[in-house]
C-alpha cells in the first residue's frame, strides 16, 4: 500500500465542521422517518422484525448525532456515495403479509442485540464515511474488526428470512455488497494507522471469525 500523501484526506476545516452538523441533523432525520415508518409497518402486519430493526436503526441515529470531528476525513465523492448507498439501503426494505417465522425474528433480535453492543462498543467513535477517530479496540471489537457490519448481516438475514420477496433479498443482496465495499475503504485509510495496524495483528477477522 503506497504511503499516504494527504491527497484524498485532510484536516476537518470549519467549513467541514458545520458540514458534519447539517448533514448529522440530516441524517438523523432521516432516521427518525425510518423509526416511525417502522412502527407503523409493525401495526399493520403484526410482525415484530420491522419494530425491532426500526429501535436498533433509531440508536444509531442518536450516535451519530454524539459522533466526535474526526482527525481526517475522506473527501471522495466515491467514498461517501458508497457511504451513503450501504447505510440508507436498508430503508427500502419492506415487511410482507403473511404467517410470521419466528427462525427470522430471533435472528433479527440477535443481530440487533449485537448491533447495540458494537454500538455501545464504538460510542462516540461512529463514522459513515472513511475517517479516523479514537480508535476502538475493546467490548465488540475483540473479536472481530467491524462488528456493527456482523450485526447487520445476521439482522438482515433474519429481515429476509421473516419477509421474503424477490424485492427484499435484491435489496439485501445490494446492501451486503456495498458493505463489503465499505469495509475496503475504511480500511484503506484506517491501516495508514500505525496503532490500527498493530491492532490488525491481534484481532485477524474482518467481519467473520475465521472466514474473512
Amino acid at each position: 500500500m503506497p504511503p499516504f500523501d494527504g491527497s484524498d484526506f485532510t484536516q476537518p476545516r470549519k467549513s467541514a465542521r458545520v458540514a458534519s452538523i447539517a448533514t448529522g441533523a440530516f441524517f438523523a432525520a432521516l432516521w427518525f422517518l425510518f423509526a416511525v415508518a417502522s412502527l407503523r409497518n409493525f401495526l399493520m402486519t403484526g410482525k415484530p422484525s420491522p419494530l425491532t430493526f426500526g429501535i436498533a436503526e433509531s440508536l444509531i441515529a442518536a450516535f451519530f448525532l454524539m459522533r466526535v470531528p474526526p482527525l481526517r476525513v475522506s473527501e471522495k465523492l466515491s467514498d461517501w456515495i458508497v457511504a451513503g448507498s450501504g447505510t440508507f439501503i436498508v430503508f427500502l426494505l419492506r415487511p410482507t403479509l403473511g404467517e410470521t417465522v419466528w427462525i427470522g425474528e430471533a435472528l433479527l433480535l440477535i443481530g440487533s442485540a449485537m448491533q447495540v453492543v458494537a454500538i455501545l462498543s464504538l460510542n462516540r467513535s461512529f463514522a459513515l464515511v472513511p475517517a479516523l477517530r479514537e480508535l476502538k479496540t475493546d467490548g465488540a471489537y475483540r473479536f472481530v474488526r467491524h462488528p456493527v457490519y456482523l450485526s447487520y448481516l445476521v439482522s438482515l438475514t433474519g429481515f429476509l428470512v421473516s419477509n421474503y420477496s424477490a424485492y427484499n433479498a435484491t435489496v439485501i443482496a445490494a446492501a451486503l455488497a456495498l458493505m463489503l465495499w465499505r469495509i475496503r475503504l475504511e480500511e484503506r485509510l484506517l491501516t495508514e494507522s500505525d496503532e490500527y495496524q498493530r491492532y490488525c495483528m491481534r484481532v485477524r477477522w474482518r467481519l467473520l471469525p475465521r472466514v474473512w
